[in-house]
């Protein structure tokens, strides 16, 4: 009965919890007017939703957890396929039990190369996920017909992926990056409410924002790919708000940045409109040469 307890707990309170900080600091720094607009004008009823999204979402992602513990297969598929090989990387304290249904979408547009990259949130540095990461890349644009591969990073793992554009052993290797709400400047909740070192980095002034935003994660491998980042207004886990949104050396480097639909932190890894988004901007980078 008393783990019973703690999963409704968890279910329930962090969702309310959350969003509940959310309100404070977006109100704090004036930004409840722009998420308004950005959530069609009705912020109380997509409030209401978002926490019953991220209600849901959160009671999912304990369900499938385990999932992330199956040894991982050598090979995704067997099916040949013109796109490249696609690198899903899974946000803090998650497994690669996060893209299960993402990755079934993916292979339903045609993307039949699906790998996800899998790490620990606890006791491992950010430089040594991120060097995993690269490792995994090469790999995969090894075997790739076209020796590319496309990058796609939840949350943490969009900052992953960022770092990961700064090793000029990826140049000429990858195709295009997406990154699903990443705290690309941070969010207070890691610095009131994170566990562990590497959580502790993604709070506004903490060394993982920092340190991809600094000259020695620069992206070095040059304008021919495309690079996206989805955020949602209702993010959460990232605030305020303005923390989900790229800053102004990203978009003088062909950064795009794109509003997804009003749902949490969580649920955009559940939401058909999200998977829909990421396959018309996978589409298109699959299609661009990467660069040389």
């Amino acid at each position: 009965m008393s783990i019973v307890l703690i999963l409704f707990a968890v279910v329930v309170g962090v969702p309310l919890l959350s969003y509940a900080i959310y309100l404070v600091e977006n109100a704090r720094a004036g930004l409840l007017p722009r998420v308004r607009e950005l959530c069609g004008g009705h912020l109380a009823r997509a409030v209401f939703w978002a926490i019953w999204n991220s209600m849901w979402s959160i009671g999912l992602v304990i369900l499938a957890y385990p999932l992330g513990w199956l040894p991982r297969a050598k090979h995704c598929t067997s099916m040949p396929s013109k796109l490249p090989p696609v690198i899903l990387t899974h946000g803090l304290y998650h497994n690669s039990s996060a893209w299960f249904l993402y990755k079934r979408r993916l292979r339903y547009a045609g993307f039949y190369h699906v790998m996800t990259y899998s790490y620990a949130s606890f006791f491992r540095s950010f430089e040594a996920i991120v060097e995993g990461l690269v490792q995994e890349a090469l790999k995969a644009a090894q075997r790739a017909p076209e020796g590319r591969v496309l990058l796609v990073g939840h949350s943490l793992g969009g900052m992953v992926t960022r770092a990961a554009l700064a090793d000029e052993r990826l140049r000429g290797r990858v195709g295009g990056v997406l990154t699903i709400c990443a705290p690309h400047g941070g969010s207070v909740l890691a610095s009131r409410l994170a566990i562990g070192r590497l959580a502790r980095g993604l709070a506004l002034d903490g060394h993982i924002v920092r340190t991809v935003n600094g000259p020695e994660y620069a992206d070095c491998l040059g304008p021919s790919i495309l690079r996206q980042s989805l955020f949602t207004p209702l993010d959460n886990m990232v605030l305020p708000l303005s923390g989900c949104w790229l800053g102004p050396e990203l978009k003088d480097k062909d950064w795009e940045e794109l509003c997804a639909p009003p749902v949490s932190h969580v649920g955009v890894l559940y939401d058909r409109r999200v998977w829909n988004m990421s396959v018309e901007y996978l589409l298109r980078a699959a299609n661009r040469p990467a660069s040389r």
